[in-house]
């Protein structure tokens, strides 16, 4: 017998023992179809564990993992040219792991589909954050090219232009998917700042001017009201106890210091106006906050003498309001079923008013201690009515 009849005889199945092209090609099919349902639970799976550790059992899930590794070893196996392996008996064992990789990955879905639901929002959210963070790059990066010089030389533009070269290489190292969707949006955000502001540099200079002008008046009233405040001083001091209005006694001094500070503001303003204003509007905008500062400080001292004659006038009917306040509050948790649970804090309440009448009776009222008092039980009594309104609410 020559050697090749007896490497036929001992090395080749016969051919009734081998599968057939159908049974192969069938096998294959089997195999794309499982590859595919793994190609979408896999990375929802990768996810939904980036979103919420835990969410997903890794021993439930290496579990999964492990009978897909399983079949496929023996589908490359049965599946390799020339296989001596490629029996029908094979095939259909082969055929049947599949088909139960694929119930276990259906099962297995079903048991977890809120989370695995949550993976693939995760991935579509971060897919669309990576195509959006590219487009409007993109276009910030024109408008750069396009722009005027005098406005890409804007310091404003400048540092807006510098943060999203920054914030696209960190997108570009960017590995996880929140890490990545993070990235994302500041490369968004960066970019929309950018365009945003090449929109606006054209009239740029004109605002600047229109601010500081505007200030300068601003800064004219709130000077007029200053030469006022020591009449309001005086009377304070004049008409009540020094207790009431000792926390204003530094508002002179302080309203000047912020107006000392705005002039300054005002004038660099001024000098950058022509070359750079942006940073003219930045001054301006330093300057508006000093003289808001001083405003509420002017405020404070008129509104005190204000409340203190009205109180001084009438305290009976300051407190008065309060306590119907806390009448009312007590007959909303009566009403509904509230006492146990708020009856003391609202009775307490109408202990503090009474103890605030007690400032009244000294030689000298101190009419503001009274009326703070009387003020901190009404913001209490708010907090407690919507407390009270939201137990009512819940089922």
């Amino acid at each position: 017998m020559s050697s090749n009849q007896r490497r036929s005889l001992f090395s080749r199945r016969p051919q009734q023992d081998r599968a057939t092209g159908a049974q192969l090609a069938a096998l294959t099919d089997a195999f794309f179809a499982c590859e595919a349902t793994m190609g979408r639970v896999a990375p929802a799976v990768r996810a939904a564990r980036s979103v919420s550790a835990g969410s997903i059992p890794s021993a439930e899930w290496n579990a999964v993992r492990d009978q897909y590794d399983a079949v496929i070893s023996q589908y490359l196996t049965v599946s390799a040219e020339g296989s001596p392996e490629a029996t029908p008996a094979a095939v259909d064992a082969c055929l049947r792991g599949f088909g139960q990789v694929s119930a276990t990955l259906e099962r297995f879905s079903a048991a977890h589909s809120r989370a695995l639901n949550a993976g693939r929002a995760a991935i579509a959210g971060a897919e669309q954050a990576d195509r959006d963070a590219r487009v409007t790059a993109t276009n910030a990066l024109a408008a750069l090219d396009a722009a005027a010089p005098e406005h890409v030389g804007l310091s404003s533009v400048r540092a807006a232009a510098d943060r999203l070269a920054r914030d696209l290489s960190a997108f570009d190292a960017a590995s996880g998917l929140a890490d990545r969707q993070r990235c994302g949006e500041a490369v968004i955000a960066a970019a929309q700042n950018v365009q945003q502001l090449l929109a606006q540099a054209p009239g740029l200079a004109a605002d600047a001017d229109r601010t500081i002008r505007s200030l300068d008046t601003r800064m004219d009233a709130v000077t007029t009201r200053l030469d006022k405040i020591p009449d309001v001083v005086s009377a304070l001091l004049r008409e009540f106890s020094s207790e009431c209005s000792a926390d204003l006694m530094s508002t002179p001094d302080d309203v000047r210091a912020d107006l000392a500070a705005a002039a300054t503001e005002l004038d660099r303003a001024r000098s950058l106006l022509a070359g750079a204003p942006d940073e003219a509007l930045a001054a301006a905008e330093k300057a508006r906050n000093r003289l808001s500062h001083a405003d509420e400080a002017l405020d404070r001292a008129f509104d005190r003498l204000t409340d203190l004659r009205e109180v001084r006038r009438d305290p009976v009917e300051a407190s008065a309001q309060v306590r119907f306040r806390v009448r009312d509050a007590q007959h909303f948790a009566l009403g509904h079923g509230l006492e146990r649970d708020w009856g003391s804090v609202l009775d307490a309440q109408s202990d503090r008013i009474d103890r605030a009448g007690t400032t009244l009776e000294r030689i000298h009222p101190d009419y503001w201690s009274y009326l703070t008092q009387l003020r901190a039980v009404d913001r209490r009594i708010t907090e407690i009515i919507g407390r009270m309104r939201d137990q009512v609410a819940r089922p």
